[in-house]
């Protein structure tokens, strides 16, 4: 390969590869981090947690198993849910 061709090639490799940097900064780092925030939530629930669902249902968590919990939604009225789908735990300001 001619050395002009290779003087050339280099802009455009370094290019690609601070494409690829800014992509896995700007959308694979944030969803990683976001990922890894849920699942230390998921894994710290316990027993009389208030918490809110993917599905916008506010509750408090009245029982835990491996995968799932069970969540009372209303006085006597349990619903079991899958671990996952608690979205955040429930703040004050949500009373």
């Amino acid at each position: 390969m001619p050395q002009g061709n290779l003087q050339e090639l280099i802009p455009i490799v370094v290019f690609g590869i601070l494409m690829l940097v800014m992509f896995w900064w700007a959308v694979i780092r944030p969803t990683s981090l976001r990922q890894k925030k849920h699942q230390n939530l998921v894994d710290t629930l316990k027993v009389g947690d208030r918490v809110v669902t993917v599905g916008g249902m506010f509750g408090k968590i009245v029982n835990l198993g491996e995968k799932s919990l069970g969540v009372e939604i209303a006085k006597g009225v349990t619903v079991t849910f899958d671990r996952r789908a608690i979205r955040r735990k429930q703040e004050q300001e949500d009373f």
